[in-house]
């Protein structure tokens, strides 16, 4: 364009602009009535359609599986590349780098010419942005956990069940500087097969973890067994157990011992978990340590406690089943062989195995290596799992404590009778759900959340125990101990 063609276009570009349409009032007035019926929309849609919301939350409910908004999954599948202490790259650095871009634009880009054609970079640059975006989000979708399934508690408990505890039995002492991950992936082990063609990464850490440290049984191995046994910490004042925790070398029993600052060490999960294991029942701790992986959190038993001792005392082939052969149809059969198998990709048998076996099985679902050997074991029935001989193991006190606690939780002494006493006596003022709200004895105060696992990791037994009998006066609290007053005896 030369100078004589740049000033007639100037002037033609003036004259059209004089004839145009005034900013204000006119184009004003056509945005306001444009985003005046979006608003209109979005309030009938709001009123006769409502958000969909789901149902309210109840801590209480395993089976739920959280998930964030579709427009969030891209930022959540990012992070998943950022483990650990790089989390705060996904969160913060990428995240604040590329809305610095945007608002740079205007400074990077100076050019006049908006055709597509003479903006290639800023084209390619936004359309790969778009794709990462879509490309996360639709990966999100894909390796998206399944629903919760009917299963034990502890997921990597079972999985060790499953490859590892029939040649190495309930536990693994591992060497030092031994690289536990390289030896199960690679199956470098006396004959041991490699397992990384059957167990993704993620299993195969999280069996790692489990190995080496399963919850407050091994916390108490690895920071208290050289110098104590569990029993004769057992019968300590649990507040004693707490200080000691936290004094860490400035409690005074262990002013001469070369004892670190538990508190550096070992997080407030794993404080808590050691102190709810310490000073848990003997038959409950036994009951967690030896019994929970297969059996989930109770079993049923309707015989004596004697009875049971001799159970567990002589172990064995201990679970007769009925042969379902003439009991259900042969396409129920198969169908509950096949969820057995593969509870995830055969949710058809859910309904039926909650109707037929959960009275024996309770939430934990029996393993079996192929769909034929699973409906063979349901046709025949009879004896088929192995418990170990206790007896061979267990003192007679500890066998007569877990039979005990097994048959107090069988008869739902435990967190079915917790949840009544909850709503009777707790849910008033802390709701439903543990989810807090305005406190009834102190206008103008909110009552925080204890359901929250941030609540409940930090606080042991003990604590809340002492909470809940000795009340807290100063937010309204009263007493619910009989030795302060209050209804509730020490059960």
């Amino acid at each position: 364009m030369n100078e004589q063609e740049k000033q007639q276009y100037l002037e033609d570009y003036k004259k059209e602009k004089e004839k145009g349409v005034y900013f204000f009032p006119d184009i004003i007035f056509k945005d306001a009535v444009i985003s005046l019926i979006i608003f209109g929309v979005l309030v009938a849609l709001a009123y006769f359609i409502g958000a969909p919301l789901e149902a309210r939350a109840d801590p209480t409910d395993t089976t739920y599986t959280p998930r964030p908004e579709w427009y969030f999954l891209f930022l959540f599948q990012l992070l998943k590349y950022f483990p650990g202490d790089l989390e705060v790259i996904g969160v913060v650095v990428i995240p604040t780098l590329a809305i610095l871009v945007i608002f740079a634009l205007p400074f990077l880009d100076k050019k006049a010419a908006r055709h597509y054609s003479r903006r290639l970079g800023v084209i390619l640059g936004a359309a790969a942005g778009v794709i990462g975006v879509i490309v996360l989000t639709a990966l999100s979708v894909i390796e998206a956990p399944p629903p919760a399934q009917t299963a034990s508690g502890n997921r990597t408990a079972d999985l060790y069940l499953q490859n590892c505890a029939g040649c190495h039995g309930p536990a693994i002492n591992v060497p030092e500087d031994t690289n536990l991950h390289e030896i199960i992936a690679q199956g470098t082990h006396e004959g041991m097969p490699p397992w990384n063609a059957d167990l993704t990464n993620e299993q195969i850490d999280a069996l790692v973890g489990f190995i080496l440290s399963p919850a407050g049984s091994n916390v108490f191995g690895r920071t208290c067994g050289e110098c104590h046994v569990a029993t004769e910490l057992v019968g300590v004042n649990p507040l004693e157990l707490k200080d000691a925790l936290q004094l860490g070398p400035a409690f005074s029993p262990h002013n001469e011992l070369e004892v670190p600052q538990w508190s550096n060490v070992l997080s407030p999960q794993e404080r808590s978990a050691l102190l709810n294991f310490l000073v848990a029942p003997d038959g409950q701790r036994l009951f967690v340590t030896n019994c929970a992986t297969c059996h989930g959190n109770s079993v049923s038993f309707s015989g004596s406690e004697e009875e049971l001792a001799a159970v567990i005392s002589e172990g064995g082939m201990h679970l007769e089943m009925p042969a379902w052969r003439d009991r259900l149809p042969e396409a129920d059969l198969l169908t509950l062989a096949n969820y057995v198998v593969d509870p995830a990709q055969n949710p058809d048998g859910e309904a039926l195995y909650e109707q037929n076996c959960t009275a024996c099985h309770f939430d934990r679902i029996p393993q079996a290596a192929s769909v034929d050997e699973a409906y063979e074991i349901i046709l025949e029935g009879g004896s088929h799992e192995t418990m170990p001989v206790w007896g061979d193991i267990l003192t007679q006190e500890q066998i007569n404590a877990l039979a005990s606690y097994t048959l107090q939780s069988s008869q739902g002494t435990g967190a079915e009778v917790g949840r009544q006493l909850f709503v009777e006596n707790c849910s008033s003022c802390h709701g439903d759900f543990g989810e807090g709200g305005p406190n009834p004895s102190l206008p103008g105060d909110v009552i925080a959340p204890i359901s929250t696992s941030e609540y409940l990791s930090t606080r042991d037994n003990a604590t809340l125990t002492a909470i809940i009998s000795q009340g807290q006066p100063n937010f309204g609290m009263s007493p619910f101990g009989l030795s302060f007053g209050g209804p509730l005896d020490e059960s």
